[in-house]
C-alpha cells in the first residue's frame, strides 16, 4: 500500500538521469498536458525522496492499480477552513467507491507547512476520453462546488500523459 508520493519537475534529460541513477524505484515519466514541455517525474515506490527538489504528498487513501497505466489526472483543492472537512469526506467517498471508468485513485494531502491544508485527488484512467467520461459521473460532480476559484477555493488541476 502506498504510503507517501513524491514528485518532480525538470527537463527530460534532468529526469532520465535519475530514473538510470535508481533503477529499483518505480518512476513514471509524465508530460502535462499536450501543448506543454513540463515534464514531471512521478516517484510510486514508497520510499523517502531522491529529488533534490521534490513536492512530497502524505497519502490518506488510496486505490491505485500497481502499473499506474494510462493517464494521470491531477487535481489540487485548496479551500478555507469551513469546507476542509466536507471536502475530505468527499474525496474519501470518490476513493471508497471506486468507478469503473478509473484504473486507480489515490487522495493525498501535501507535506510540506506552508501548503499542509492542500488536499490532491490523483486518478489514472487509461485515456482522454476515459477522463472525459468520469467527469460527467456523479462522483465527480460531488466535487463541482471545490473546483470554482474564489477567495475560498484555490483549485488546479492537470492531466499527465506517461512518456515512458
Amino acid at each position: 500500500m502506498l504510503s507517501k508520493l513524491s514528485l518532480t519537475f525538470g527537463s527530460r534529460q534532468i529526469l532520465q538521469d535519475i530514473i538510470d541513477k535508481y533503477p529499483d524505484r518505480k518512476f513514471k515519466l509524465m508530460q502535462a498536458s499536450e501543448h506543454s514541455h513540463n515534464l514531471a517525474l512521478f516517484d510510486f515506490s514508497n520510499k523517502p525522496t531522491v529529488f533534490k527538489s521534490p513536492v512530497e504528498y502524505t497519502v490518506l487513501g488510496e486505490q491505485l492499480d500497481s502499473e499506474y497505466r494510462g493517464i494521470l489526472y491531477y487535481q489540487s483543492f485548496q479551500v478555507d477552513n469551513d469546507h476542509q472537512k466536507i471536502l475530505f469526506n468527499t474525496l474519501n467517498k470518490i476513493i471508497d467507491n471506486s468507478n469503473p471508468l478509473v484504473n486507480g485513485q489515490a487522495f493525498f494531502q501535501v507535506d510540506n507547512k506552508e501548503e499542509s491544508t492542500t488536499l490532491v485527488l490523483l486518478t489514472a484512467l487509461n485515456d482522454l476520453d476515459e477522463l472525459m467520461a468520469w467527469k460527467k459521473t456523479d462522483a465527480f460532480k460531488q466535487l463541482d462546488s471545490f473546483t470554482t476559484r474564489d477567495p475560498n477555493n484555490t483549485y488546479y488541476d492537470e492531466v499527465y500523459r506517461p512518456l515512458m
